[in-house]
């Protein structure tokens, strides 16, 4: 498909960054409407933003030193968003209507179109008392402020703030609320890395379409579309920092790139190109979701995966170019991602619509003159976590969660997380039936909506396993409020659904650990994933286990995929942490 933008046309920017050691500790952010221009030859988008830009500034606290935020919601204006469903999937000759821009023939949703600016921000990946989690429920108006207490005790690591509307979460966002958050600490800093300007630098990738006027140009204004047989939104635009494919000039030195996946729903699989040729060797990952890495790790041999919201702490070495050279950034991933694999030797070839991938660069890089400087990379960057032993996970609760997906006559798919609980011998209505080898077990759903009853109590301190059991035909990125966690092992299943089995609330299904013979994805974790993390991919036929531990806050918080038209349509549970000592007294 031709590009209706030039790429590489606009110089990537760097977010303000706001530090919170130069305020006392103390901020306050408005929440506003603003006009934003996404490429040099688009006109200005009608936005929302923190701040009132996208991206929102880039917040800076130091460990162990609280912030209070004042967040203050001024928006003044309707959303900015045309929200729309076009009536077909796929146009006359076959490519995805979203691939396109414009409304494809859908007509605007009215009831967003009326969305005022309720918000509630969610701090991802902060440890925090429940009251400042940003609980998707507990919305503020315009006029109305929220003051938000963040501990900041906790590892350094990128996080981000962004909109947690329940219902809404997909369309607020994508107006552009969102930033980015990095929490810095003293052995970070011992170990010689990059900080600040201008070789640590935040990329938050995001992808975005936009309307057509009556000649057919692009108008910039964004438009939130899916079609009748896909309820995720996949432009086909990748913004990077607010810029659709833009530039960075880079010094022969070695970077630090805090790069975080902001797409509503898009998984990424970046490859860096030279001469069309993969080009991994310079590029060391020290980090994943929650900090540092325990050592260095290289990225997979086909690419760097990200879903949504997981972040990546990478260091690319540019100090034996010469001034001139250029590298590009791709995504080989296509949508809806399903885990299926492609080899980053044709990644010069990745362009496909029929993948919802019609445009496949994400951003490049292009050498200027400066002096050359290449770091060493220390073999050991953490020494503060360690996988867990198998036996400390001999008497560790677990709990079984099914994703499913369940199809509806006239109304989008209703996505859910099943909380299965062992059934009982006597129990007769519907089973799921886990056979790992000999053992049979036998579950049966207890929740399924979030408003169901709350059955996950974890309590401190104690270690606990969670298996994700996935039974539809795409990844989903599952993220869990609180404490980080790792994730123990991925389990190739084969598993049968029989018509009618996935109900309201009960579910019947037969689960066996063991591959299916169409199966051909590895179900492995790579080494950049052996780090603290806060959100998971659970592939297809895939069981996937994760063990977290929550150390000190008590109350009410939430886990749920991070696709977000998912979670806006019932993939998300609460769950509520609880000191031992009240344990006995819970009915």
């Amino acid at each position: 498909m031709t590009e209706p933008l030039a790429p590489f046309a606009d110089a990537l920017p760097v977010p303000r960054r706001l530090v919170a050691a130069q305020e006392g500790g103390r901020l306050s952010v408005p929440i506003r409407a603003g006009a934003h221009r996404f490429h040099r030859d688009l006109p200005e988008s009608a936005i929302w933003g923190y701040d009132g830009t996208v991206p929102g500034p880039t917040i800076e606290a130091e460990r162990g030193e609280p912030v209070t935020v004042q967040w203050r919601n001024e928006l003044d204006s309707p959303l900015p968003v045309i929200v729309t469903t076009a009536p077909a999937a796929a146009d006359a000759s076959g490519v995805s209507v979203q691939c396109m821009p414009g409304l494809s023939g859908g007509l605007p949703d009215q009831d967003a179109a009326a969305l005022a600016g309720h918000t509630v921000v969610h701090l991802h990946g902060a440890l925090v008392p429940a009251a400042y989690d940003g609980w998707t429920e507990n919305l503020f108006a315009p006029g109305q402020d929220a003051v938000f207490h963040y501990p900041m005790d906790q590892r350094a690591a990128l996080h981000w703030y962004h909109d947690h509307v329940m219902g809404i979460t997909r369309f607020d966002v994508y107006a552009g609320l969102a930033g980015l958050w990095i929490i810095r600490d003293q052995r970070e800093r011992e170990l010689g890395l990059p900080e600040g300007p201008p070789f640590e630098v935040p990329l938050l990738i995001q992808d975005r379409n936009f309307g057509l006027d009556g000649s057919g140009r692009l108008t910039g204004q964004l438009v939130h579309k899916t079609d009748p047989e896909v309820m995720e939104a996949f432009p086909p635009f990748t913004v990077v920092n607010g810029k659709v494919w833009p530039l960075l000039e880079v010094q022969p030195a070695t970077y630090r790139f805090r790069v975080i996946n902001g797409s509503n729903a898009r998984t990424y699989r970046l490859v860096l190109l030279r001469d069309d040729a993969p080009d991994f060797s310079r590029i060391t990952q020290i980090g994943t979701d929650h900090g540092l890495l325990r050592g260095p790790a290289r990225v997979p041999p086909d690419g760097l995966l990200l879903a949504s919201a997981e972040r990546a702490d990478l260091l690319i070495d540019f100090s034996d170019l010469k001034p001139g050279e250029e590298l590009t950034l791709v995504n080989t991933a296509g949508a809806p991602f399903d885990g299926a694999p492609f080899p980053a030797a044709n990644a010069r070839n990745a362009a496909d619509p029929r993948q919802m991938r019609p445009y496949p660069q994400v951003m490049r890089f292009r050498v200027v003159p400066g002096p050359v400087t290449r770091p060493t990379i220390p073999a050991e960057l953490a020494t503060d976590y360690r996988p867990p032993a198998p036996d400390s996970l001999a008497s560790a609760p677990r709990r079984a969660i099914a994703l499913v997906e369940r199809e509806l006559d006239g109304a989008p798919n209703m996505l859910t997380m099943r909380e299965l609980v062992i059934a009982s011998d006597d129990h007769t209505g519907p089973t799921v039936t886990v056979t790992d080898g000999e053992q049979t077990t036998r579950y049966r759903a207890v929740a399924a909506h979030f408003e169901d009853t709350t059955t996950f109590f974890p309590v401190l301190g104690q270690q606990e396993v969670w298996q994700l059991i996935n039974l539809t035909e795409d990844t989903h990125p599952i993220h869990v409020h609180l404490d980080p966690f790792q994730i123990l092992s991925r389990r190739a299943i084969r598993y049968q659904i029989p018509d009618g089995g996935i109900e309201d609330r009960a579910l019947t299904a037969a689960v066996t650990v063991e591959r299916d013979p169409d199966d051909k994805l590895g179900h492995t974790i790579d080494d950049n994933e052996r780090g603290l993390k806060d959100t998971v991919r659970v592939n297809p036929r895939e069981i996937t286990e994760i063990v977290v531990r929550f150390t000190t806050y008590s109350g009410r918080y939430m886990y749920h995929c991070h696709i977000l038209e998912h979670e806006d349509r019932d993939m998300m549970r609460p769950f509520v942490t609880m000191p031992a000592e009240l344990m006995p007294f819970m009915a």
